[in-house]
C-alpha cells in the first residue's frame, strides 16, 4: 500500500469519532418538573358581630297628636286634626286606641314607632300604608302615607305628625257651670284637656274664644267604656245647644262653625258609671 493510500484511509476515519450515529450521541439530561407551589394559607376576614339590638323606648300611656293632613288629591285641601292616643306596649309590640275609637297594631324599634291599619272615613275606608314617627323623650314627630276609597272613587295623601305627652290641660275641678268654665286656648289649631267626673250628672264646662272663622271639631274619649258613659255638647255664648253627641259606642264627636270672636262652651255630661271616671277632650280648628 502506498503512503498516499494510507494517509487517505487514516484521514477518512478521523471524523468517525465525532460523526457517530444517533445511538452514540450523548443524551440530554432529563427535564425536571418543578415542585408544586403551595399558596400561602388564606386568612378569613374577621367576622363582624351583629349589632347589639336597641331596646324599644317606652311609649305606653297617653299621647296627644297634631296631624297636618294633605288631602289635596281628594279635593279636601289641607287640614289639621287633633287626636288623643292611648298606647299599650308589650316589649316591641304596641296597640293604639284613638280618640275616634279606632284601633291599630304596631311596633317599636329603638326610638322608631310604626303602625298601619284602616278606619272608616267620609263614607269610605282610609288605609294607612305607612306611618313612622321618631320619639325623643316626651315628644315625637314623623310622617304617614294613606289611601282612601269608597269602592268607586279613590285618592291618596300624606300626614305630617307631631305628638307630645304634655299638651293636655288638666281641668280645675271647679268648672261645673258656664260662669266658672275652664278657659282653653288653641295652639297651632289644637287643644287638649283631661278631667274626671266627680259624680254622675256633674257637668264639666270648658270655654273657648274663636280667633278666626273656623270649623271647630271636638272629640270626647278614653273613659272606661266598660263601666262609664259620657255625652258631649257644644253651646254658643247664649248657652244655646249647637251640637250634641250621645252615641252608644262611647266615643263622642261634635262639629260646628263659629265666627271670629265667638265664645262657645264644651260640656262633658257624665251619664252613668262610677265617680271619678276620667276623660280626654281633643279640639281642632280649621
Amino acid at each position: 500500500m502506498s503512503k498516499h493510500l494510507v494517509f487517505i484511509v487514516l484521514f477518512a476515519c478521523v471524523p468517525i469519532l465525532g460523526c457517530s450515529d444517533g445511538n452514540n450521541r450523548q443524551s440530554a439530561p432529563p427535564t425536571q418538573t418543578p415542585p408544586p407551589v403551595t399558596p400561602p394559607p388564606v386568612t378569613p376576614p374577621p367576622v363582624t358581630p351583629p349589632p347589639t339590638p336597641v331596646p324599644p323606648v317606652d311609649v305606653s300611656g297617653e299621647w296627644f297628636s297634631r296631624t297636618v293632613n294633605n288631602a289635596v288629591n281628594c279635593g279636601l285641601g289641607e287640614f289639621i286634626d287633633a287626636q288623643a292616643l292611648v298606647i299599650t306596649q308589650d316589649d316591641s309590640d304596641i296597640s293604639l286606641l284613638t280618640s275616634t275609637g279606632d284601633t291599630f297594631a304596631g311596633t317599636v324599634n329603638g326610638d322608631i314607632v310604626e303602625w298601619t291599619g284602616t278606619f272608616d272615613e267620609r263614607g269610605g275606608t282610609t288605609t294607612l300604608t305607612s306611618l313612622s314617627i321618631t320619639v325623643s323623650g316626651d315628644s315625637a314627630s314623623g310622617n304617614a302615607d294613606w289611601t282612601w276609597t269608597d269602592g268607586t272613587d279613590s285618592c291618596n295623601g300624606t300626614m305630617a305628625i307631631t305628638a307630645s305627652r304634655d299638651w293636655a290641660v288638666e281641668e280645675s275641678q271647679n268648672n261645673s257651670n258656664p260662669g266658672i268654665a275652664d278657659p282653653l286656648e288653641l295652639t297651632d289649631g289644637v287643644a287638649f284637656a283631661t278631667g274626671t267626673a266627680v259624680t254622675v250628672r256633674d257637668k264639666d264646662y270648658f270655654a273657648f274664644v274663636v280667633a278666626a272663622d273656623s270649623t271647630i271639631q271636638v272629640e270626647l274619649s278614653h273613659f272606661d267604656l266598660g263601666v262609664s258613659n259620657f255625652d258631649l255638647e257644644l253651646l254658643d255664648e247664649d248657652l244655646n245647644r249647637v251640637a250634641l253627641s250621645d252615641s252608644a259606642d262611647g266615643f263622642e264627636k261634635v262639629e260646628a262653625q263659629f265666627l271670629a270672636g265667638d265664645v262657645f262652651y264644651i260640656v262633658v255630661l257624665p251619664i252613668s258609671g262610677p265617680d271619678g271616671a276620667s276623660f280626654i277632650l281633643s279640639i281642632d280648628a280649621n
